[in-house]
């Protein structure tokens, strides 16, 4: 059984390409029965592969999506993927629709993967995810733009005042010999080639 990675996407562009891309995803979500035979259902992305004019099996389409809405030259949705977000379908959209563009942010925590292509912030402003428990078992978890922030956040939770990351992890150190369920994770989106 795979890790599964949560992923949002914003993709931009013509509107009218974005209009034909959101009317093609509505209509094989519409469907009673999936396009292409799966165990995802109708919003399978090998089933929008298909539809593209490509061959699922040499497309990694381990997944589905949700979420779909449109604004303008806007389209945006969720992607549920096995190991990591599924890009190479969001490369076949672009090279089908080429004014399109696509942003992503994904979180796959199993193996604690954080990756967006949002380098400029322009859809994704979340740079770093704060992930623990602290000794009286209460569970945190907070997204920050930037580490000041992320720092006055965790002085109120905590009562103590952090000035690194390595500071936050040697406080969740102390925390877990006061409970050992306690832990302390912070990570920071990874930009994606």
């Amino acid at each position: 059984m795979p890790n599964w990675c949560s992923a949002s996407y914003v993709i931009e562009g013509d509107a009218k390409e974005i209009k034909q891309l959101y009317e093609l995803m509505e209509g094989l979500q519409g469907l009673k029965e999936p396009s292409v035979k799966n165990d995802f259902g109708t919003t399978w992305l090998g089933c929008l592969v298909d539809a593209l004019g490509y061959d699922w099996n040499d497309v990694r389409c381990r997944g589905y999506w949700s979420n779909l809405e449109t604004h303008g030259c806007l389209l945006k949705l969720t992607t549920e993927t096995a190991w990591g977000p599924c890009n190479e379908t969001f490369e076949l959209i672009c090279k089908k629709f080429p004014t399109l563009r696509y942003y992503y942010q994904s979180e796959e925590s199993g193996m604690s993967e954080y990756w967006t292509n949002d380098a400029e912030g322009k859809y994704f402003t979340d740079k770093y995810i704060a992930d623990l428990c602290t000794p009286d078992d209460t569970w945190h978890k907070e997204y920050f733009s930037g580490k000041e922030e992320l720092f006055r956040w965790f002085k109120e939770i905590s009562g103590h005042s952090v000035d690194s990351i390595q500071a936050i992890l040697e406080i969740g150190e102390k925390w877990e010999d006061e409970n050992a369920d306690s832990f302390c994770n912070i990570h920071e989106y990874a930009i994606a080639d």
